[in-house]
């Protein structure tokens, strides 16, 4: 019950249907889901180990507040992290599975919801990046892509941008697939920067 109660509340935060800040009351959750507070606490402390969730003295449970600071250490993290992981797949490794991520490329084209695109884009990322040979490395990343997430979402919302991501990935793709290993890395590099500069500047429209 815990882990259905927070799937569904994880998908919730995600989302943006519960938004950054916003209080968690147990009581109104135990309600929403007929269960006990048991299970409610279980799922609220998931949420917390991934960050999602902070608890407060005497004010309880709240969403993980958005942030221009956090999107843009996740931007860098990011460009660290998975310049470093397509590095060494390119380097160390038999590369990507190129079906898939042509597959992921193709998924996304054709997405018709933001559900369907999000779990297309992070696809693709993780089929270049030799997810079998780098399982910590990937395990951080696959972290770092969950709170990345709600940034992102704002960014397709906001702007038209899936065709720009889509090229991009495409782009990078082609440069894999020929073994131009620094020239996959930067455009690699340059795709999650500039998603992350559109990132902080819609909060900077948004935050107060």
């Amino acid at each position: 019950m815990s882990d259905a109660i927070a799937l569904q509340l994880r998908n919730d935060i995600l989302r943006g249907e519960i938004s950054g800040g916003e209080r968690l009351r147990q009581d109104h959750i135990a309600e929403r889901f007929g269960a006990s507070h048991v299970p409610v606490r279980e799922a609220l402390q998931k949420l917390g180990a991934e960050g999602l969730v902070l608890f407060q003295p005497r004010r309880g449970a709240m969403v993980a507040p958005l942030t221009m600071e956090d999107a843009q250490e996740i931007t860098d993290m990011r460009v660290e992290l998975e310049c470093l992981a397509l590095n060494k797949a390119m380097t160390l490794f038999p590369v990507a599975d190129y079906e898939s991520a042509q597959q992921a490329i193709l998924k996304g084209n054709q997405s018709e919801d933001l559900d369907q695109l999000m779990i297309a884009n992070w696809d693709f990322h993780r089929s270049i990046y030799a997810v079998e040979k780098q399982p910590r490395l990937m395990k951080s990343l696959d972290e770092l892509w969950l709170h990345n997430e709600r940034y992102q979402r704002l960014v397709f919302e906001t702007i038209p941008y899936k065709l720009k991501s889509q090229q991009e990935h495409a782009d990078i793709l082609t440069a894999v697939e020929a073994g131009e290993r620094e020239q996959a890395v930067d455009l690699l590099a340059k795709h999650i920067t500039e998603g992350g500069v559109m990132m902080t500047q819609i909060l900077g429209d948004r935050l107060p």
